[in-house]
C-alpha cells in the first residue's frame, strides 16, 4: 500500500491548538511532500482547527466527543482525522472468513467489551448497531485450563457443580476473588460519575482509589496482600491475564488482572467492532483521510516575534519538532494470532477423542504450554472447527501439525496488541505540550476499547473547558 506522506506544521497564535497522536490531537498548518496545501490557523472567533492522528478507538471517539462537546457552544470546530491504514478501527480489525455456506467476521484484534462499558455499549445502541454475545456462534462451548500435561480445570454443563469443585479444590479463594473483582470494578465505574476531567493518569488512579492496584504486581497483590490460594492463582486467575493481555501475574499490575477477570456480559458488534468506530467518525462530521501517514509535526513558535530553537524527537514513528515531548515509548506485547480450520489431535491433549475435552482452552504459566489460548469459534459443515489461537511465538507448521490431526486453512497475524501493564510505572502526560494531547497516555493503566473512549472523552472535556471559557 502506498501511503500519502504528510508533513504537519503547527503555528501557534493566541487561539489554542489541539493534537492527537495514535492518538494525539492538534490544530494544524498542513503541507504534503507532493502538494503544498496550507491551512491557516483561524482568528479567535473563527472555527478552531483540530487534527487527530489515528482512527482507532481513541481517535475516532475523540472526533465524536469533540463534536458533542462543542455542539451547543458559540465556539465552532473543524476536525480532520488522519489514518495511515485504508480503514478505520486501529486494532479493531476483522477477517471475513467465507467458505461453502459459512461466513463469519473474525476479530483479529480487539474482540470484546462488556455490559458495564458505558461508552461502547450505549454508543452502539445509539447508532443502531447489533450485538453478538460472546460464544453465540458456538453454543454450549466449555472452558478448560491446560498446563501442558493435563486439564487442571474443565467446565461442566452445571455451574453449581463447577463452583462446588472449585471450592473443594481451592477453598474459599474463588469467592474471595469474585468479591474483590466486584469491589474493584465498582470503584472504577465511578469514573462515569465525575463531572470534572482529570489532568493526569496518576491523579485519576488516586481519584478512583485504585492507586494500590496499579502499584503492585498481581502476584504480590493477590498472594501477599489478599492471601489468595496460590494454586487458584496459577490455575484460574493467571490464565485470564494471559488470554486477555498476554501477561503473567508476576508481570502485570493488579488492576490489569482485575480487568481480565471482569468479562460479565461479554459481547462484540455484529460485523466487527470497527463498525462502531466508523460510526463515531461519521456522526462527528470530521473529515477522514485514510491511507495518510503523518510522519512529522512541527510547532512554529512566533508569539511576540520569538522563535524557539529547533529540537527533534521521535515518538511512535513520527518526528516532532519544537514540541516538548519528554516521555518514553509505551512498550507493547507482541501477540501472534493464528486461525486454523481443521480437526484437533486428541492425543496432543492426552485424550482419545476430541469430544472428551473443552473447546475453549486457556493455559497456565507452567513453561510447558505452546500457546496462550485456543478457542473454537464455529463448527463447519464438514465437521471441522475454525479455531483462534493466541501465542507469544509464531505457531509454526510443525507445532500446528502436532496440535491438529488435519488442517485445511491457516492464517497468521502479528500484533503489537496491548501495552505492558507494568506496576508502579510513570504514565505519559495527557498534555505533553500546550494544547497537544495524548489519548494513549491512559493505556498503561487500563487498555481496552472502552478506556480509549474514556480517555478521549476526558480530553474533549479538557479542550471544551479551555476553548469555550475563552469565548464566553
Amino acid at each position: 500500500m502506498a501511503f500519502l506522506k504528510h508533513f504537519v506544521s503547527i503555528r501557534i497564535f493566541r487561539s489554542g491548538m489541539f493534537f492527537c497522536l495514535i492518538i494525539l490531537l492538534f490544530c494544524v498548518n498542513l503541507f504534503s511532500t507532493q502538494n503544498v496545501a496550507y491551512f491557516e490557523i483561524p482568528h479567535q472567533k473563527d472555527p478552531k482547527t483540530i487534527a487527530i492522528i489515528g482512527a482507532g478507538a481513541g481517535g475516532s471517539s475523540a472526533a465524536y466527543w469533540i463534536s458533542e462537546a462543542f455542539a451547543n457552544s458559540s465556539t465552532s470546530v473543524k476536525t480532520t482525522v488522519y489514518e495511515q491504514l485504508p480503514q478505520v478501527g486501529g486494532r479493531a480489525l476483522v477477517y471475513n472468513y467465507t467458505r461453502d455456506n459459512t461466513q463469519i467476521f473474525i476479530e483479529l484484534g480487539a474482540s470484546l467489551f462488556i455490559d458495564v462499558n458505558y461508552h461502547m455499549t450505549n454508543s452502539a445502541k445509539k447508532f443502531g448497531l447489533e450485538f453478538i454475545n460472546y460464544g453465540e456462534e458456538l453454543p454450549n462451548a466449555k472452558v478448560g485450563i491446560w498446563d501442558g500435561n493435563q486439564f487442571v480445570f474443565e467446565q461442566s454443563s452445571s455451574s453449581y457443580w463447577d463452583i462446588s469443585k472449585l471450592i473443594w479444590k481451592y477453598g474459599w479463594a474463588p469467592i474471595k476473588v469474585q468479591r474483590l473483582v466486584k469491589f474493584i470494578i465498582s470503584k472504577y465505574l465511578k469514573t462515569y460519575e465525575f463531572k470534572e476531567p482529570f489532568t493526569s493518569v496518576n491523579l485519576e488512579a488516586e481519584r478512583l482509589q485504585l492507586d494500590l492496584e496499579r502499584k503492585f504486581t498481581a502476584q504480590y497483590y493477590f498472594s501477599e496482600l489478599k492471601n489468595i490460594n496460590q494454586l487458584y492463582l496459577q490455575h484460574l486467575v493467571e490464565p485470564m491475564s494471559r488470554v486477555n493481555y498476554g501477561q503473567n501475574l508476576g508481570e502485570i499490575h493488579a488492576l490489569g488482572a482485575f480487568i481480565s477477570l471482569a468479562p460479565t456480559g461479554a459481547k462484540s458488534i455484529k460485523g466487527g467492532n470497527y463498525r462502531l468506530f466508523e460510526k463515531f467518525i461519521e456522526h462527528s462530521g470530521a473529515t477522514l483521510k485514510l491511507d495518510t501517514k503523518v510522519i512529522k509535526v512541527t510547532k512554529l513558535q512566533t508569539i511576540n516575534g520569538v522563535e524557539e530553537s529547533v529540537k527533534y524527537k521521535k515518538f511512535s514513528g513520527i518526528e516532532f519538532e519544537n514540541i516538548y515531548l519528554e516521555m518514553k515509548e509505551i512498550p507493547y506485547v507482541t501477540l501472534h494470532v493464528t486461525f486454523v480450520t481443521g480437526r484437533l489431535n486428541p492425543s496432543y491433549f492426552n485424550r482419545t477423542k476430541v469430544e472428551d475435552f473443552p473447546n475453549q482452552i486457556l493455559t497456565t504459566n507452567s513453561g510447558k504450554t505452546e500457546f496462550l489460548s485456543l478457542a473454537a469459534k464455529i463448527i463447519l459443515e464438514n465437521g471441522e472447527t475454525l479455531n483462534k489461537i493466541f501465542s507469544h511465538d509464531e505457531m509454526s507448521d510443525e507445532v500446528l501439525d502436532r496440535i491438529f490431526s488435519e488442517r485445511s486453512w491457516t492464517f497468521r497475524k502479528v500484533w503489537k496488541s496491548y501495552p505492558m501493564l507494568m506496576p508502579n510505572q510513570t504514565f505519559p502526560p495527557i498534555e505533553p505540550d500546550t494544547n497537544f494531547y495524548y489519548v494513549n497516555s491512559y493505556e498503561p493503566l487500563i487498555s481496552t476499547m472502552e478506556t480509549e473512549c474514556v480517555s478521549s472523552n476526558n480530553i474533549a472535556k479538557l479542550l471544551a473547558n479551555r476553548w469555550i471559557s475563552i469565548n464566553l
